[in-house]
């Protein structure tokens, strides 16, 4: 792989491996070959409908080959990937509109499933909508709609925008310095960064088959496809609009026989009374949370007894930190509280009672919010805002408000 760009990873694996399997939607699969191609095909696509380097393309995104397309695509040709559920109803256009209007995109794209809801949100957002072309059987999509060669970005170019509505008590930082108390807050990731967070050392793991049930606008999600991308793995992603759903989840690890599985905890918890004979064979288990208090210690204990084979780990992190700590199920027992040590390539320090982190792998600001971000990102600290504590031992404990 040249250079610390999302784009090469894609393209690095259909060199080395082509014909593995890199994602399984449903009862379609994707081969590494044939995802390359279909970034290609997919960046081009793009640039005809005038998307440049710098530019924003919002994605309600789904379980679907297309949304992995588009995400490729949008690396490839260096626009900024902006993900967003793709729900349905009154409630979510006036939430997603929102996020549109915040995030000033050139495009806003959906796979052809979502076409009516995706023409209705970008008309009421006042932005173009453009329906992605069908991967077909060879992973190429239909559309034959091609624009010039994208222009190749740069590792420091942002590579993806994370959104969400502001709650009054943000989980990793402080309200202060927001100039529009309403006005959603974009997390920006860049092309570094995420290939950093995603490297398969910063979370070692064996490589077979990973169900992700993770919903897809959650930087956690992606980094999971893409942590399983870099070590040239399969990605199994349940089919469902939302948060797959624990049958469906259940259904997938015994299809594929996967080896790991990554969910938030109430998920977990679903997946748990659904059909725990089924999650024996897995080789690692990680309970994804962006709360310390949201994943109690029976939860892994349960989890630990469903996968006996496995690793069993509560991750914590935020869309600004990557992983910030990770708590090994052995070490649950006996630190009760704890969220475990600080992840690899993330420094902590607790001053004044409040947690400080540093590192390659932070977030590069907030979109368009100069204020917010000076208020959180001082001398390369970033200050989370939430009381903590580190043992004798380097156990990060934190303390819900």
């Amino acid at each position: 792989m040249t250079g610390l760009l999302i784009g090469e990873v894609f393209r690095s694996a259909a060199r080395a491996v082509p014909h593995r399997t890199a994602a399984l939607v449903g009862d379609r699969a994707l081969t590494f070959a044939e995802l390359d191609a279909a970034a290609d095909r997919t960046a081009r696509h793009l640039a005809a409908h005038g998307v440049r380097r710098g530019d924003r393309v919002v994605c309600p995104v789904a379980a679907s080959p297309e949304t992995l397309a588009a995400f490729a695509a949008a690396a490839r040709a260096g626009a900024v990937f902006v993900p967003v559920d793709a729900g349905s109803g009154d409630a979510w256009a006036g939430r997603v509109a929102r996020i549109v209007r915040a995030a000033r995109p050139r495009l806003l794209v959906t796979d052809a499933a979502r076409a009516g809801s995706g023409a209705r949100l970008a008309a009421g957002s006042g932005v173009r909508h453009v329906v992605l072309a069908d991967v077909g059987e060879d992973g190429v999509p239909d559309d034959k709609a091609e624009g010039p060669p994208a222009a190749r970005p740069e590792e420091s170019d942002p590579h993806v925008i994370l959104f969400s509505e502001p709650t009054g008590t943000p989980e990793f930082t402080e309200p202060t310095g927001t100039p529009e108390p309403d006005r959603p807050r974009g997390v920006v990731l860049s092309h570094r960064v995420n290939a950093l967070r995603t490297h398969p050392g910063c979370r070692p793991a064996p490589r077979g088959p990973l169900v992700c049930g993770l919903p897809l606008e959650r930087w956690a999600a992606w980094a999971a496809v893409l942590r399983q991308w870099q070590a040239r793995g399969t990605v199994v992603l349940p089919t469902a609009d939302g948060a797959p759903n624990p049958a469906a989840i259940c259904a997938a690890v015994r299809a594929h026989r996967a080896e790991g599985l990554v969910c938030a905890p109430s998920a977990w918890e679903g997946v748990l009374d659904t059909a725990p004979h089924l999650l024996a064979r897995l080789r690692y288990a990680d309970v994804e949370s962006e709360r310390p208090a949201a994943v109690e210690p029976c939860l892994l204990e349960a989890v630990r007894t469903a996968t006996p084979a496995a690793r069993a780990r509560a991750v914590l992190g935020s869309a600004e930190t990557g992983d910030l700590a990770v708590l090994e199920h052995a070490d649950g027992r006996g630190r009760p509280g704890s969220c475990g040590v600080p992840a690899p390539g993330s420094e902590v320090r607790v001053a004044g009672g409040e947690l400080y982190v540093r590192g390659p792998l932070l977030f590069g600001g907030y979109f368009e919010d100069r204020r917010a971000t000076a208020a959180v990102l001082r001398d390369g600290w970033f200050r989370t805002g939430r009381a903590a504590a580190l043992d004798g031992d380097g156990y990060l404990y934190l303390r819900e408000d």
